[in-house]
């Protein structure tokens, strides 16, 4: 059951930290983690960690896969966090892994050191007039820094498998473990395949620089006002085109050869047009 205070929460915010000094406790099948550091995030959010306020979150204090409760009503925490110390480093806390298929999965990818990032879900410090507290909150606007001095925590959850994964000898080794999840699995396969499209696209990198260069000849002769031959502008716009199509052919029958692994269709088209696309 999701928690009270995760429903709607007002201002609720995320940050993610990188967990570097972890400490693997396996006999209890837990790991003890920073989930918070005072370092700039990517979204230039600093969170204090003497200000972190944990009242609602100890009253529940599940752990959970990508903030995973916000998109499926049915989700289940994968752990538990049994305690939360603030530390000049940061907020440091004990992560103890329940016993469901995808939790042991997920245990077993930080226990690898496959995924080493938490992500915090917070919001801030109120007033009693619903006013963001005065002094919780301090902004530079010359480096566009938000320093929080004061905050509570919801969550923290487990970030996801990295989606840039590239190198082929990690997958691989993702590839021998032995997951009991349908979900981790189809993640790994879903890596995997990104790669294998990734390196299919760098082999064609002539060729896509080429296609580049031809479409925005294309565009610019279209684009072009004052075209004194219209007859034969078109005549070239048709020359390159069919230019582009030879040139797109053999990427097309490439990527088609790994449309044909065994992978979810909708799946595969996604990753290779989100890869292609880049």
């Amino acid at each position: 059951m999701i928690p009270q205070h995760l429903i709607n929460p007002e201002g609720y915010r995320t940050v993610e930290v990188k967990a570097e000094s972890v400490e693997k406790l396996k006999s209890e099948r837990a790991i003890v983690h920073y989930i918070s550091t005072p370092d700039l995030d990517r979204v230039r959010d600093i969170m204090n960690p003497k200000g972190m306020k944990d009242e609602d979150f100890s009253k529940a204090p599940s752990v959970w896969y990508n903030h995973n409760y916000k998109y499926d009503p049915n989700a289940l925490p994968i752990a538990r966090s049994l305690w939360r110390k603030k530390k000049d480093e940061g907020v440091l806390t004990k992560t103890e892994f329940a016993t469901t298929e995808f939790a042991d999965d997920v245990y077993l990818l930080h226990d690898g050191g496959f995924i080493n990032t938490w992500s915090i879900g917070f919001r801030p410090s109120y007033d009693k007039n619903g006013n963001i507290k005065e002094g919780s909150i301090r902004y530079d606007e010359g480096k566009n820094i938000t320093t929080w001095d004061e905050w509570y925590l919801l969550e923290y959850s487990s970030a996801p498998l990295p989606a840039n994964i590239e190198a082929l000898d990690v997958v691989k080794e993702l590839q021998g473990m032995n997951f009991k999840s349908e979900i981790t699995k189809q993640m790994v396969s879903e890596s995997a395949f990104k790669i294998e499209v990734t390196k299919a696209l760098e082999s064609f990198q002539s060729e896509l620089k080429k296609i580049k260069e031809l479409e925005d000849l294309i565009k610019a002769i279209s684009n072009d006002e004052i075209i004194s031959d219209l007859e034969k502008a078109e005549k070239r716009i048709l020359e390159l085109e069919n230019e582009v199509q030879l040139l797109k052919q053999p990427i097309k029958k490439s990527l088609e050869v790994l449309d044909g692994k065994s992978l979810l269709n909708e799946m595969k088209r996604n990753i290779i047009r989100d890869t292609t696309s880049k």
